[in-house]
């Protein structure tokens, strides 16, 4: 600190130091003595004082105050600007949508519980789950009360199986909500199915549903039999699914097993339809029938890139049958009473692919036949080139299953498996085609719900099919060793003529399906 300086002060100094009692006695006017005095010199001098403080703390405190109350001044008004510009530039709030899983359940006491599991660790948690027991005989109701956080629900009344359990279902339920998916109760959801799901729905352009990837799970075959029917259906549902992720993932069905839902848009559905509900209850196939009403009203309906489900597969031939059957009669029953449009067109093509399939293996078998039985058949190497194709295109269409096996490619490859399911696909269009053009009307549900318990009239039926092709193939043979020479002739010539030409359409279609790139998408 800089030292002070005092100028004016001054300190007396004396000029003598002889002590009073020695200084010469004066008289005065008045006679009277009086002491003598020497002259006081005060002498200035100038004090420096280098330790003089001011008052402690004082200058320092007042500054200290002066700077925080400056420092809090301008922090509160920053914390002011950016709240005011906060609040005129925030975005909107995002609102978190909700959603109700329906699943209709008809004596489903062995896969309930798994099916719930699946659901109940979900990493999206769907908002509200819904078992809606439909007429059980068994312990489903009990086993689905256990899981905690789902709500179980009774029908009354329903003869419209599981169509009106869906219904009475949304009637209950749908109310506040802005997705609804529609889970079968022996569907096994990935993981992360319903956020995939939901995020699909969102980013898509006025979606209104999308269906989760669909394959089954190997290890429910407890049979040879059954795991065999399982890896059809493992190929199957891998070539439809590529099909429809090649068309921009348009699907011409929202599959029942998983398939989430725009509620808005199956409200417009109930509302054009007259209905409280939008599944239709006199279809067979409710879902093709929602798809195509969703559809006219200009709603997407998308198969799922990423979400994966797992269905319930049929393990007996019966089973297998009676569900084939059911879906091919309510397509066609959709068909025969609609217009041709885009949606139709997609399930014309579905049934005349099918159609032609049939025609070139009948139509191969009889030629073949007709030619040995006269002796006229001559070898040609080119009938090689389709069955190779096609086992390449299986073989591609077996690598992409997901969670393949070395079974699997080795299934695709001895193309014999495939050829008979095909064939037996075959028969069941051919046979729902008859039953409708006759005008004959069957509870697909009932029959399909029979067989997977293992009681059906199956057996007698199949073998009265059996014998009927058999007294038919006779009788062919019987006409043909007694047609005339000339009319076999004609017969052979135009009939490998027109077979070698739809077959050479068929084996370009497959050479195409093999290098057409899938874009890294996998069924």
């Amino acid at each position: 600190m800089n030292p002070f300086r005092y100028p004016d002060a001054t300190w007396p100094h004396l000029r003598s130091t002889t002590p009073p009692e020695n200084l010469p006695h004066q008289q005065n006017d008045e006679g009277d003595h009086v002491m003598g005095t020497k002259e006081l010199v005060v002498a200035p001098r100038t004090v420096e004082i280098t330790n003089l403080s001011p008052l402690p703390g004082l200058a320092q405190e007042r500054e200290s105050v002066l700077i925080r109350a400056t420092a809090r001044a301008g922090e509160a008004k920053r914390s002011m600007s950016r709240f005011l510009h906060d609040l005129r530039y925030r975005p909107p709030r995002a609102r978190t949508a909700r959603m109700l899983v329906l699943i209709p359940a008809h004596n489903e006491e062995a896969t309930i519980a798994k099916t719930l599991n699946a659901l109940l660790t979900q990493t999206r948690m769907p908002d509200r789950i819904v078992v809606i027991a439909d007429n059980c005989t068994d312990r489903t109701e009990q086993i689905a009360r256990r899981h905690r956080g789902v709500t179980v629900m009774r029908t009354v009344g329903n003869s419209d199986r599981k169509v009106g359990a869906l219904n009475q279902g949304w009637l209950r339920w749908e109310a506040g909500y802005d997705y609804i998916a529609g889970i079968d109760a022996d569907t096994v959801l990935a993981p992360d199915c319903l956020q995939q799901l939901e995020a699909e729905m969102a980013s898509t352009p006025k979606a209104g549903g999308v269906m989760a990837r669909y394959t089954f799970d190997q290890q429910l075959g407890s049979s040879a039999m059954a795991r065999m029917l399982i890896r059809m259906q493992r190929i199957e549902f891998a070539s439809w699914t590529s099909d429809a992720l090649r068309r921009n993932r348009r699907t011409y069905v929202l599959g029942g097993q998983a398939s989430l839902f725009n509620a808005r848009a199956l409200r417009e559905v109930a509302e054009r339809n007259r209905t409280r509900e939008p599944w239709d209850a006199t279809a067979q196939v409710e879902d093709m029938q929602l798809t195509g009403d969703l559809q006219a009203m200009r709603y997407a309906t998308n198969v799922s890139t990423t979400a994966r489900a797992y269905a319930g597969p049929m393990v007996t031939v019966r089973s297998l049958w009676h569900q084939r059957r059911k879906w091919d009669e309510g397509m066609i029953r959709l068909l025969v009473r609609s217009t041709v449009n885009k949606w139709t067109g997609a399930l014309w093509r579905q049934q005349l692919s099918l159609l032609s399939n049939g025609l070139t293996r009948v139509g191969f078998l009889f030629l073949l036949m007709a030619a040995l039985i006269v002796h006229q058949y001559v070898w040609s190497w080119w009938w090689v080139v389709p069955p190779a194709v096609a086992v390449l295109l299986n073989f591609k269409i077996a690598w992409r299953i997901p969670n393949r096996t070395a079974t699997d490619l080795l299934t695709a490859m001895l193309l014999v498996p495939v050829e008979i399911y095909l064939i037996v696909r075959v028969a069941c269009a051919t046979a729902s085609w008859a039953n409708v053009l006759a005008g004959i009307k069957r509870d697909g549900w009932a029959l399909q719900a029979r067989a997977e318990q293992g009681s059906s009239s199956g057996p007698g039926k199949m073998v009265g099919v059996v014998l009927l092709i058999a007294l038919l193939a006779a009788g062919a043979v019987a006409g043909w060793t007694r047609c005339p020479l000339f009319l076999q002739q004609r017969t052979l010539t135009v009939g490998w003529g027109i077979l070698a030409v739809v077959t050479a359409l068929q084996t370009a279609v497959m050479a195409v399906r093999i290098v057409r790139p899938s874009r890294g998408l996998r069924p």
